[in-house]
């Protein structure tokens, strides 16, 4: 008997799943990226938050519309977290929004802008979720 047993290939009819779930998990990743750097460090004088929120907010709406298209029996409590840290996310970007306009106090800033960023980390939970499941095609 093999120590070691090889996951199965992502079927096929599948792949369109993985494909549409790394574009939303992409999209994710891009809006965080603009929202953390719009945040003051060294020198360099940051975009204001807004840009970032309203990057972020484009992104999550997005990936609203394209969660249906990755949903699958086998990520269902995967999908689920997403679907959720999506609305969380979304939920607490206005405060980001209140917070920077009342206060230069950076420790607060990144305080409401990790409420929005840190339920994104389901879309990595979720990633290796699928990863577990099966070998992933490499190319479209």
């Amino acid at each position: 008997m093999a120590l070691f047993q090889r996951k199965p290939e992502l079927p096929a009819d599948l792949h369109h799943r993985w494909w549409a779930f790394l574009d939303c998990a992409q999209a994710i990743e891009a809006g965080r990226r603009v929202l953390l750097g719009t945040l003051p460090t060294g020198r360099v004088e940051p975009a204001p938050v807004g840009v970032g929120v309203d990057a972020l907010r484009r992104s999550l709406e997005d990936v609203q519309a394209w969660m249906p298209t990755w949903r699958l029996p086998e990520l269902e409590d995967d999908w689920a977290d997403c679907v959720a840290a999506v609305d969380e996310a979304d939920g607490n970007l206005d405060e980001v929004l209140q917070v920077a306009a009342e206060t230069d106090e950076l420790e607060e800033l990144l305080d409401a802008v990790g409420e929005v960023v840190a339920p994104l980390d389901a879309f990595a939970d979720a990633e290796r979720t699928w990863r577990r499941h099966w070998r992933l095609p490499r190319e479209r």
